[in-house]
């Protein structure tokens, strides 16, 4: 038995090493930026749900931006009527700024797509109501890493504050971004995430990527550069100026919930992309839940010598990226806090597949009943 679980950690390390140096150290290189020979106009599209305080609460800092040609649209998605008037009130008086109130069923899916054909221009830049960028250079960056006809994937990390909870999101969403923009890297997207990301308007509308998707209430992002990538190019930005910072949670249920909406897009990943983070997810779980056996069981040097190595290794990893991304503060904590990542791994897979066994049942029984019916 202790042969058994010493072969499956030494194959978990082995995965985890892979995965850092064939993938993650290879995605640390720059992607190039593209001289444009005109300044091409940029429709930011802002799709807003009951948030109308957020919006804002930094609506300047989008305004302020430095750069020649661009308009804003909000799409109302079905607010309440106060948030309503409030949106009405923050774009009174502002001639490069529209606000449609979305006339489809409720869903950003349905606001973004109202927000991209109502467009000016054809570059689209999308974000969130709770989002602020980093500086007044934020479309000119990812402007600049188009060629005007692929995707752009910029990063959103959340803003800093005191406490546990703050630290492991920020951590969480490193992790995520290292994962995702190394796989961008090297040519196999699977993700993006929609507070920061640009494409020509005439993609999306050729693709039409939520028509089928309309019963889906997440994945506007994954989904769309999933299916998007296998029409055009996506290329990374991870300046720090294209940067595009997020309030956090600020409890850890509302954190739970939260990602456990995101993570919810996975049901309706292609294999292909779903296996990019689940063999390393998987991998980094095994490796945590077997070393404590495996220690207890039968220590020994070669093992140890492995761990140490092998954590070296990953934080290194992390620390190249936290100079580019930011968030240089987590560096010191990376031990403790891949445990706690591993630990969220597994619990949020649990969720994951108890909720996907209960739709999947839900689903037999309405079957069931169709079929008595019928």
């Amino acid at each position: 038995m202790i042969q058994v679980l010493t072969f499956l950690w030494l194959f978990s390390l082995l995965i985890l090493l892979g995965y850092h140096f064939l993938i993650f150290r290879k995605g640390t290189k720059t992607s190039s930026t593209h001289p444009w020979p005109t300044i091409p106009g940029v429709s930011i599209v802002i799709a807003v749900k009951n948030g109308s305080d957020s919006l804002a609460r930094h609506f300047k800092e989008f305004l302020s931006q430095e750069y020649p040609l661009f308009e804003i649209i909000i799409v109302n998605d079905y607010s309440s009527f106060e948030e309503q008037k409030k949106l009405e009130e923050l774009v009174r008086g502002l001639a490069q700024v529209t606000l449609y109130h979305s006339t489809d069923q409720p869903g950003k899916k349905q606001a973004l797509t109202l927000g991209i054909n109502k467009a000016k221009y054809e570059l689209i830049l999308c974000t969130d109501a709770d989002c602020r960028p980093a500086g007044k250079e934020w479309i000119e960056s990812m402007v600049m890493h188009s060629h005007g006809d692929n995707l752009v994937l910029g990063y959103s990390p959340y803003v800093q504050s005191r406490g546990f909870l703050n630290l492991f999101i920020r951590f969480e969403t490193v992790m995520t971004g290292i994962q995702y923009l190394s796989w961008a890297l090297i040519g196999r997207p699977y993700m993006g995430v929609g507070r920061n990301m640009l494409y020509p308007r005439k993609l999306f509308q050729q693709e039409d990527p939520y028509k089928d998707q309309k019963h889906i209430p997440y994945g506007d992002d994954d989904l769309w550069v999933q299916r998007a990538s296998s029409k055009s190019k996506v290329v990374v930005n991870t300046e720090k100026a294209s940067h595009v910072f997020s309030s956090p949670a600020t409890s850890w249920k509302q954190w739970f919930k939260q990602k456990h909406r995101h993570l919810s897009a996975g049901h309706y990943y292609q294999m292909k992309a779903w296996w990019q983070p689940g063999l390393y997810a998987m991998a980094l779980m095994s490796h945590w839940v077997l070393l404590p056996f495996l220690m207890m069981s039968s220590p020994d040097n070669m093992l140890l010598a492995g761990f140490f190595l092998g954590l070296a290794v990953r934080w290194d990893t992390y620390r190249r990226w936290t100079s580019r991304l930011g968030d240089r503060d987590t560096d010191l904590w990376y031990p403790l806090l891949e445990v706690g990542y591993a630990l969220y791994l597994a619990v949020m897979g649990f969720i994951t597949i108890a909720v996907s066994y209960t739709h999947l049942r839900a689903h037999e029984t309405d079957s069931y009943l169709v079929c008595r019916l019928l």
